[in-house]
C-alpha cells in the first residue's frame, strides 16, 4: 500500500516547480482535489487560479492583497499557455473529460496539462508528471471517499463520528445519548466493505440506527463481543480484536484507524497497512516503498554514488584489517 499525505503532495511539488513550463500564465484547477494541488502551485509561483467552470465560465478565482505582476482585466483572454492541473490521474477519466471539455471551448492550443501524481500506466496524458506511484495507493485527502473502500476495515468513533466525550463515556444514559446523537466526521461516499469498532455487541441496535441516520454505505458491521469496558480493554483485547479480524480477512488491503497507537498495533499484529488519518501516517510500509522513501529524502543521484563507492570502501577496509 503506497500513501501520500498533503505534506507528501506539498514536497512533491516543491521538488518539481522546474517541471512547469516557465511561460504559463494561468493554473487551471480540476475538480476536487486538483485543487487543492493547483492552489499550491500557483500559490509558489505566483500565478493566477481558476478551477475548470471558471476558465469555461470566464470566471477567475479572487487573488486576495497578492500582486500578481503582468495580468490586469481580462486574464483567461490574455494568458498565451493555460495549465490544466490535478492531483492524480488514475485511469484518465477526469482528465480526458477535462481535455475534452477545454478543447471544445476553444482553448485547446493554449492548453498544456500536468498532475502532481500518477499511476505507471498513464503518465503519456499529462504533458508533464510530477511522480509516478505503483498501485495500490492511498491519498490522505480522500481515503474516504473512494471505492478502495470496498476493500477496507473501517473504525468507527473518530473516523465516521467524533470520539465519546469523557463526561458520556459512562457505559449508562450518558453513552447511550453518544451512540444516538454522535457528531459525524468523515462519512464515506463509497460502500465501506467492513466497519470494524470495539463498540459491545450490546450496542449494535443503537449503531446501527446512527449508521441508517447517516446512510452510511456498508456491508458488515463487526463489534466487540465483551461483557463491558473493563474487559474490552484488558491487555489490549480492543485492537487484538480488530487485528484479528483485519488479518483473517484475505480480501482486505487496509485498516482505517483513528487511534495512532492502535493503528500501529493492528498493522504489526495482522501484518498488513493501517492508516491514521489523524496524524497522517501510514503505518506497514512494505519495502518498495521505503526505497521510493530513500530515494525521496536523499535524492537517487546520491543513493547511486553511495551503491557505486561501496566496492571500494570494502576494499579499503578489507586492506586495513589485513594490515592489523
Amino acid at each position: 500500500m503506497f500513501f501520500r499525505s498533503i505534506n507528501d503532495m506539498n514536497m512533491t511539488i516543491l521538488r518539481n516547480l522546474t517541471m512547469v513550463p516557465q511561460d504559463v500564465d494561468l493554473v487551471v484547477g480540476i475538480p476536487r482535489s486538483g485543487l487543492l494541488a493547483a492552489n499550491m502551485l500557483a500559490l509558489y509561483l505566483n500565478k493566477p487560479i481558476t478551477d475548470l467552470d471558471g476558465l469555461l465560465e470566464g470566471r477567475m478565482l479572487s487573488k486576495g492583497k497578492r500582486k500578481i505582476s503582468n495580468f490586469d482585466g481580462d486574464i483567461i483572454g490574455a494568458a498565451k499557455k493555460i495549465l490544466i492541473f490535478d492531483d492524480c490521474i488514475s485511469r484518465g477519466t477526469e482528465i480526458n473529460k477535462a481535455r475534452k471539455r477545454v478543447e471544445e471551448a476553444g482553448f485547446g492550443d493554449r492548453a498544456i496539462y500536468g498532475c502532481v501524481f500518477s499511476f505507471p500506466e498513464n503518465p503519456h496524458l499529462a504533458d508533464f508528471v510530477m511522480e509516478s506511484i505503483p498501485r495500490p495507493m492511498c491519498f490522505q485527502w480522500s481515503c474516504m471517499y473512494t471505492p478502495e473502500l470496498s476493500y477496507s476495515c473501517v473504525d468507527i468513533d473518530g473516523i465516521l463520528c467524533h470520539d465519546c466525550p469523557k463526561e458520556q463515556d459512562d457505559d449508562g444514559e450518558g453513552y447511550l445519548d453518544f451512540l444516538e446523537n454522535a457528531t459525524p466526521l468523515f462519512l464515506p461516499t463509497h460502500e465501506v466493505r467492513w466497519l470494524v469498532t470495539s463498540r459491545l455487541e450490546k450496542y449494535r441496535e443503537h449503531t446501527e440506527r446512527w449508521l441508517a441516520k447517516h446512510n452510511v454505505p456498508y456491508q458488515e458491521l463487526v463489534m466487540m463481543d465483551a461483557a463491558n469496558p473493563a474487559e474490552r480493554a484488558h491487555n489490549g483485547a480492543h485492537y487484538r480484536f480488530k487485528a484479528d479480524f483485519y488479518k483473517s480477512q484475505r480480501d482486505a488491503w487496509l485498516f482505517i484507524e483513528s487511534c495512532p497507537w492502535s493503528a500501529q498495533e493492528i498493522s504489526q499484529l495482522a501484518g498488513k497497512p493501517a492508516l491514521c488519518p489523524e496524524t497522517a501516517t501510514m503505518y506497514g510500509i512494505n519495502g518498495n516503498e521505503k526505497v521510493e522513501m530513500i530515494k525521496q529524502k536523499s535524492g537517487l543521484s546520491k543513493l547511486i554514488r553511495k551503491i557505486k563507492r561501496a566496492p571500494k570502501k570494502l576494499v579499503r577496509e578489507a586492506r586495513s584489517f589485513g594490515r592489523d
